[in-house]
C-alpha cells in the first residue's frame, strides 16, 4: 500500500510540473529519477507494482511522461523519463525463467507498446532523436541508448514504422547513429532491431542503400566477428531484407561484400542449434538474392562460392529442419551455372491459324490475343528453391503463390458504373436459339426438322472462309455479324480477392440441420411413394393417353432420341460394338496435332479400377536424394546418357513428308492387345507414344539406364501451360524400376507433393480381366530443376515432376496420365450409348449440335427432362444449365458430368423427381479443341475461355458465345430466369469437393453490397451436398465475388441474368483430407458418384416455394447473418490456407 501511495505521489508531482516544465527542472528531475529507480528496482514486487501503475491507461501516466519528454530540454531529466518508458517496454527475464518472462511481456510490455503506438510515440521519439543528434553538442550515450531501445521495441509493434521514418526524413539519422556507434556493443543490438524493421520496406531500404548502408553493415559484421551471436543473426537478417533491392545487390558485389558472406557460410559447421539454422537461412537467402543479378552471380563464382555451396549440399545434415535450406542452395547453384534451356524449339511443333476477320462493325483485333485477360497462377509455393519461406519438404502447402490476390476493398473509383453494363444481343439474333427449346413446342416431325434447319446456329468451319472476311459466310452471314461491343474486352475492371465462407453459429447450424432434415424426410417419403408402385406407372398412363390422342406425339416419342445435330454419330449402326463406335468417332475428329491411333483405355471406356487408393506418403529422404541428383547433374552434365528416344517434332516432319499430297480419310484403330508380349530386340529402352487424342508428350531423353526426362507439349499456339500429361510406354521389363522426370512443369506447387499419385493402365491386366486405371508410382517428388523458363518471369526455372514405376509384366503396353482421361471421342461415344438405352416414352432426351468449334468439331448440347404431360407441361418447368470442361486438363470435371447425366437418365426416384421439375440443358464439353489436342488450360486461341464469358467473341470463342446466347434466350425471350447454373471444374491445389457461389454481401462492388439477397437461395444446395456426398467439404465453399472473376461463367451468369444459384463445382485431382474418403484418392466411380449426388441434392430443392414459406423472420435474419459483410471480411485470406485445403481455383488458376 505504501508503495502504491509513493507511486501516486511521484506521478502527481510530475503532473503538477507539466504546465511549466522548464521552470521546474529540479522537481521534474528528482521525481523522474525516483520513479525510474522504482521501475528498474531489483525488488520484483516494487518493480511490478510501479510498472502496473505507470501503464494503467485510464490514469494517463504514459501520456504524461511523453509530454514531459517532448517539453524538457535537460538531457539528464530526459534520460530518466526515457528510462521509465524503456522499463515499460523492455522484456525482463530476471531470474524467474523464460515462462515468467513471457508472462511479464504479456502483462506489461504489450499494453505499454499498444498505448505508446496509439499516442504517436514513434514520431515523438524520432523527432526528439533528430533534434538531439543535430546539435553540435553531442547527445549523451545513456540518453541515446534509452531512446534507441524504445524505438527498437516500437518498431516491432508499429506496422507503419518504416513509412513514418521515411516521411520524417529520419532514415539517414538512424544510419548516422549506426555509422558512429557500430562498435558500441551496448547500442548495436537495439540499432540492428531498428534496421531490421526499416529494411523490410522496399522504399526505405532503397534510401538506406543510396546513403551507403552496405559499407556500414560490412563494418558492423567485421566488428561482430564470425562467432554465432544474436547480433550476427540480426545483421544477416538486415542484409537478407536489403538485398531484395537489385541496387543493394549491385553495391554488395562491387564492394566485395560477397566474400564476407561466404566466409560466414563456410563456417556453418561451427555453429550449433537454432542459431546455426537462422544464420544459415539468412546467409543463403542473401546469396539467393545476389544470384538474381548478373554481377552477383559473377561475384559468387569468382569467390569460390559454387564449391562451398556444393560442399554444403554434400555435408548437409540429414535432418528435417535443414530440408528448407537444401532447395535454396540448389537454386543458387543452378542460377549461377551457365544457362541451360530445354532441348526443343521455343514454339510448338504445329500452329493453328486463327481466323482473320475484318468487318465494318467489329474490331476483333483486340481479341486475337489472350494475354490481356490471362493471369498466370502464381499462387503456389513449393520446395523449389526460389527463396520463399514456404520452400520445404514438410507436407504443408503455404498456399498460395498468389500470396494473396488482394482486392481493393476501398470503393474509390469503383462506384455504380465500375462494372460495364452487359452487352445484350438483338432479340432477332437470339431467336436462332429457339431450335434448342423444341421441347416447349408440340409439332410434327417434319415441322421440327424444318424449324431446326431454319434456326440452328451452325458455326460453319473456318476452313470454308479462311481469312476472306465475313463476305464468304454466305447465307450464314447474319449469324456471324456482331456489333462493336462484342469485341470489347473487360480487362479494366478485373482485380482479385478471395474469401473462405464462414461456418455458421450454433443457432444457424440448428436451423440448417432442421431444414435439411425436413427436406430430406420429404425426399425420402417421395422416394418411398415411388417405390411402392412402379416408378413409371404415372408416366406410362399419361404418355399412353397423350400418344393415343395425338399421333404426331406418338411419332415424336419414337424418334426423340435421334441425334439431330450430331453428324459425327449419324452413320454409326445401332448394333455396332462400342469399340467400333469409338474408333469411327475418333476417325472423324479434327485435330491440330497428328494422331496415329486411339488410346486403348479410352476405347474400352476409360474407367478406373473402382478401388480406394491411399494417398502417397512423401519420403523426405527420397526428395533430398533427387534434389541432390539434380545438383550433381548441373555440376557434372557429362555424366548423363542424353539419348533422344521420342521426338514429336521430328515425327511430324517425317509424317508430313510421307503423306505428301495424300488427303485421304484417316481410319484410326488400336492393336495393343496384339502388341503385348512382343519386344523390339533392336531397342534396349522404353518406347513412347502420345499421338492419340488428349495425348501430350513432345520429347523424351534417356539420361540413365532406366531413367528418362520427359518434355510436355504446351497448349496449342502457346509456349506455356504444362501440367496435363498422357502417354504410352512399351518394351519394358517386369519388376524393373523406371524413373520418369517431367522437366517442364511451371506451377510452383503440385498435389504430387501432398499425396497425389499419377495413374497407370495396363493392357495385359485388362486382358486378364482386371481392367481400369490404377494409382501407381513411388518416390514421387516435385522440385525446381536447372532448366531456365525463357517465357516465364526474369530468371525463372521449370520444375520437375518425378516418379518411379515398376511394371508388373514384361513387354506390356501401359498408359500413364496425370488424371483419368476423358477425351472428346469418349464423350461422343457415351452420348451414342445413352441414346440407344433411353426409353423415349419415359425420358425426353435430345442431342443437338450447339455450334462448331474453331477446328470444325461439333459441340454437343443435351436436353434431359420428363416427357410432356397434361398435368406437368415442359414449358412450365424450371430450366437448369450445366456446363463442364472449359479447362481441358480438368478431366475430373467430365467424369463428374458423366455421373450427372447417367443419373438423370436412370430410373432412380430422385432422377424422376428432378426430371419432373426441371429441364436440363447440358453442354458437357466447352473446350473440346483443348481436350482433343492435349492442352491443359486454353483452347486454340491461347485464351482461358473461362475469362471470356462477359465479352465472348463469336469468331474466336464460338462455344462460349453460343452457350451464353442459349442462357440469354431463356432469360430474355422466354422470360424464364434459369433456376440454376453450374460449371464443373477440377482443382489442382485443393482436396475434396466444394462449391463456389455468388452473394451480394461478398461482392467487391459497393452497389452489390448495398442490395440484400436471401442466403437460403445459394446456401441450401451446399448444405444438401454435404449430406449426400461423402467427398463434399462445406467449409471449403465460398461465395465471394472477386473483381478478377467478373468474366468467369459463375459471376457473369449471376450478374447479367440474375441467376441466384450460379455455381462452380470443384473436385480435386487428388483426393480427400476429411470425411469418409479422408486419406484416399478419388477414382472415376467416386467422381461419377459426386455427379449423382448433385442430382439428389437438386431433388430436395424442388419444393422451393413450400420450404421458403416456412422460414420465420427470425430464421431469415440469422441466415442473412451467415454472409454479412463483417463475417465475410473476417474470413482468412487465401494465402493463409494450408494444404489441408490446398487452394487454386480453376475458375482460379490451376
Amino acid at each position: 500500500m505504501a508503495d502504491d501511495t509513493l507511486n501516486d505521489v511521484l506521478i502527481d508531482r510530475l503532473r503538477s510540473f507539466l504546465s511549466k516544465p522548464n521552470e521546474n527542472l529540479d522537481g521534474i528531475r528528482s521525481a523522474a529519477a525516483r520513479l525510474h529507480s522504482r521501475c528498474a528496482s531489483q525488488d520484483k514486487a516494487t518493480r511490478e507494482r510501479t510498472l502496473e501503475r505507470v501503464w494503467r491507461r485510464h490514469d494517463g501516466a504514459i501520456p504524461l511522461v511523453l509530454s514531459l519528454l517532448e517539453s524538457v530540454r535537460d538531457q539528464v531529466t530526459c534520460c530518466s523519463l526515457a528510462g521509465i518508458l524503456h522499463e515499460c517496454v523492455s522484456p525482463r527475464a530476471g531470474t524467474s525463467g523464460k515462462k515468467k518472462a513471457q508472462n511479464h511481456a504479456v502483462k506489461y510490455r504489450s499494453p505499454a507498446l499498444s498505448q505508446l503506438t496509439s499516442l504517436n510515440a514513434t514520431q515523438l521519439i524520432i523527432k526528439l532523436l533528430m533534434q538531439l543528434s543535430g546539435k553540435e553538442s553531442q547527445i549523451s550515450d545513456m540518453l541515446l541508448y534509452e531512446l534507441v531501445w524504445i524505438i527498437a521495441q516500437l518498431s516491432q509493434k508499429d506496422s507503419k514504422f518504416s513509412v513514418k521514418v521515411r516521411l520524417m526524413g529520419s532514415a539517414r539519422t538512424f544510419h548516422n547513429i549506426l555509422r558512429l556507434h557500430y562498435n558500441n556493443p551496448k547500442l548495436l543490438y537495439p540499432l540492428l532491431i531498428v534496421f531490421k524493421s526499416l529494411s523490410r520496406n522496399v522504399t526505405t531500404s532503397t534510401v538506406l542503400v543510396k546513403d551507403g548502408i552496405v559499407s556500414t553493415m560490412e563494418k558492423v559484421i567485421v566488428s561482430i566477428g564470425y562467432s554465432p551471436s544474436p547480433k550476427l543473426r540480426l545483421s544477416l537478417n538486415v542484409m537478407h531484407s536489403l538485398t531484395r533491392s537489385k541496387l543493394c545487390c549491385t553495391k554488395m558485389a562491387k564492394e566485395d561484400f560477397v566474400p564476407l558472406l561466404l566466409r560466414i557460410f563456410e563456417r556453418w559447421e561451427r555453429y550449433n542449434g537454432k542459431m546455426r539454422l537462422r544464420i544459415l537461412t539468412y546467409t543463403i537467402i542473401t546469396l539467393k538474392h545476389l544470384s538474381n543479378t548478373k554481377i552477383g552471380r559473377k561475384a559468387i563464382k569468382s569467390s569460390n562460392g559454387l564449391n562451398l555451396l556444393y560442399k554444403f549440399c554434400v555435408l548437409c545434415p540429414n535432418d528435417r529442419t535443414y530440408d528448407s535450406l537444401l532447395p535454396r542452395v540448389a537454386s543458387i547453384i543452378g542460377t549461377c551455372m551457365d544457362k541451360k534451356v530445354l532441348p526443343i524449339d521455343t514454339t510448338g511443333p504445329v500452329l493453328f491459324s486463327l481466323p482473320v476477320l475484318k468487318t465494318e462493325n467489329s474490331d476483333t483485333s483486340d481479341n486475337t490475343t489472350g494475354s490481356g485477360m490471362r493471369t498466370s497462377s502464381s499462387r503456389e509455393t513449393t520446395p523449389s528453391a526460389d527463396g520463399s519461406v514456404a520452400e520445404s519438404f514438410d507436407n504443408n502447402d503455404d498456399d498460395d503463390d498468389d500470396a494473396s490476390d488482394k482486392t481493393q476493398e476501398s470503393d474509390a473509383g469503383h462506384g455504380p458504373y465500375a462494372i460495364p453494363p452487359p452487352i445484350l444481343r438483338d432479340m432477332d439474333d437470339l431467336c436462332q436459339y429457339a431450335a434448342f427449346f423444341q421441347e416447349n413446342v408440340v409439332t410434327s416431325n417434319q415441322e421440327a426438322r424444318t424449324f431446326e434447319e431454319k434456326c440452328i446456329p451452325r458455326a460453319k468451319s473456318y476452313q470454308e472462309f479462311g481469312s476472306h472476311g465475313c463476305d464468304s459466310l454466305g447465307e450464314h452471314r447474319d449469324y456471324w455479324l456482331i456489333n462493336d461491343r462484342d469485341g470489347l474486352r473487360s480487362d479494366s475492371y478485373l482485380g482479385s480477392c478471395h474469401l473462405q465462407h464462414q461456418e455458421p453459429s450454433n443457432d444457424e447450424n440448428s436451423f440448417w440441420q432442421k431444414e435439411v432434415e425436413r427436406r430430406l424426410n420429404n425426399y425420402m417419403r417421395t422416394v418411398r411413394s415411388h417405390s411402392s408402385c412402379s416408378c413409371y406407372d404415372v408416366y406410362k398412363r399419361e404418355m399412353t393417353w397423350k400418344a393415343s390422342s395425338d399421333p404426331a406425339m406418338n411419332s415424336n416419342l419414337q424418334n426423340s432420341l435421334h441425334m439431330m445435330g450430331l453428324t459425327i454419330l449419324s452413320d454409326i449402326p445401332k448394333h455396332s460394338s462400342v469399340h467400333y463406335a469409338y474408333c469411327a468417332i475418333a476417325s472423324k475428329v479434327n485435330t491440330v496435332y497428328p494422331v496415329v491411333k486411339v488410346a486403348y483405355p479410352d476405347m474400352v471406356g476409360g474407367d478406373g479400377s473402382g478401388q480406394l487408393y491411399p494417398l502417397h506418403i512423401k519420403d523426405r529422404k527420397v526428395c533430398r536424394a533427387k534434389l541432390m541428383t539434380s545438383v550433381e547433374r548441373a555440376v557434372h552434365p557429362h555424366l548423363l546418357l542424353d539419348r533422344v528416344v521420342y521426338d514429336l517434332d521430328g515425327l511430324i516432319q517425317q509424317d508430313a513428308i510421307a503423306k505428301g499430297n495424300d488427303s485421304g480419310e484417316k481410319h484410326l484403330y488400336n492393336i495393343d492387345e496384339r502388341r503385348v508380349g512382343h519386344r523390339d530386340l533392336l531397342k534396349h529402352h522404353l518406347l513412347f507414344e502420345s499421338r492419340f487424342e488428349s495425348g501430350n508428350l513432345r520429347k523424351v531423353v534417356q539420361i540413365g539406364l532406366h531413367e528418362y526426362e520427359l518434355i510436355l507439349l504446351p497448349d496449342v499456339n502457346s509456349v506455356k501451360h504444362h501440367q496435363w500429361f498422357y502417354f504410352e510406354v512399351s518394351n519394358m521389363e517386369a519388376n524393373v524400376t523406371y524413373t520418369f522426370n517431367i522437366v517442364n512443369c511451371e506451377k510452383q506447387n503440385s498435389q504430387f507433393n501432398y499425396g497425389m499419385k499419377p495413374i497407370m493402365y495396363s493392357v495385359i491386366e485388362a486382358k486378364e480381366g482386371r481392367p481400369g486405371w490404377v494409382r501407381a508410382g513411388s518416390d514421387i517428388c516435385y522440385y525446381r530443376n536447372n532448366y531456365q523458363n525463357l517465357h516465364g518471369r526474369s530468371r525463372s526455372w521449370y520444375l520437375t515432376t518425378s516418379f518411379s514405376m515398376t511394371f508388373p509384366h514384361d513387354n506390356d503396353v501401359c498408359y500413364i496420365a496425370y488424371h483419368f482421361p476423358y477425351p472428346y471421342s469418349l464423350l461422343m461415344t457415351q452420348i451414342w450409348k445413352w441414346s440407344l438405352s433411353v426409353d423415349p416414352s419415359l425420358i425426353y432426351f435430345r442431342t443437338d449440335c450447339l455450334c462448331y468449334s474453331l477446328n470444325n468439331n461439333e459441340t454437343p448440347l443435351l436436353t434431359i427432362t420428363s416427357p410432356d404431360m397434361e398435368s406437368n407441361r415442359i414449358k412450365d418447368r424450371e430450366v437448369v444449365f450445366l456446363t463442364a470442361r472449359v479447362h481441358p486438363g480438368e478431366s475430373n470435371a467430365s467424369w463428374v458430368m458423366h455421373g450427372t447425366i447417367q443419373y438423370l437418365l436412370s430410373n432412380a426416384p430422385a432422377a424422376i423427381m428432378v426430371r419432373n421439375k426441371f429441364v436440363f440443358k447440358i453442354v458437357p464439353m466447352l473446350n473440346m479443341e483443348g481436350v482433343i489436342n492435349g492442352c491443359h488450360r486454353c483452347g486454340l486461341s491461347d485464351e482461358d475461355l473461362n475469362r471470356r464469358w462477359s465479352r465472348p467473341n463469336q469468331y474466336l470463342h464460338p462455344v462460349i458465345y453460343h452457350s451464353k446466347g442459349l442462357i440469354e434466350y431463356c432469360a430474355r425471350i422466354m422470360n424464364k430466369t434459369p433456376f440454376m447454373f453450374c460449371d464443373y471444374h477440377g482443382h489442382s491445389r485443393r482436396k475434396n469437393v466444394f462449391l463456389y457461389g455468388c452473394c451480394n454481401a461478398g461482392s467487391w462492388n459497393q452497389v452489390d453490397r448495398s442490395n440484400s439477397d436471401d442466403p437460403v437461395d445459394y446456401l441450401m444446395l451446399p448444405y444438401l451436398m454435404q449430406h449426400f456426398s461423402k467427398a463434399f467439404n462445406l467449409q471449403a465453399c465460398n461465395f465471394r465475388v472477386e473483381r478478377m472473376r467478373e468474366a468467369t461463367a459463375r459471376v457473369t451468369i449471376w450478374r447479367e441474368f440474375g441467376v441466384k444459384r450460379s455455381y462452380t463445382m470443384e473436385s480435386s485431382f487428388c483426393g480427400c483430407d476429411q470425411g469418409f474418403y479422408q486419406g484416399y484418392h478419388l477414382d472415376t466411380i467416386h467422381l461419377k458418384e459426386i455427379g449423382a449426388n448433385f442430382c439428389e441434392a437438386m431433388a430436395c430443392l424442388k419444393d422451393e416455394g413450400g420450404w421458403k414459406a416456412d422460414i420465420t423472420p427470425e430464421e431469415a435474419a440469422r441466415l442473412a447473418g451467415l454472409t454479412s459483410k463483417e463475417q465475410l471480411d473476417e474470413s482468412p485470406p487465401m494465402s493463409e490456407i494450408s494444404d489441408n485445403s490446398d487452394f487454386s481455383s480453376d475458375e482460379d488458376f490451376h
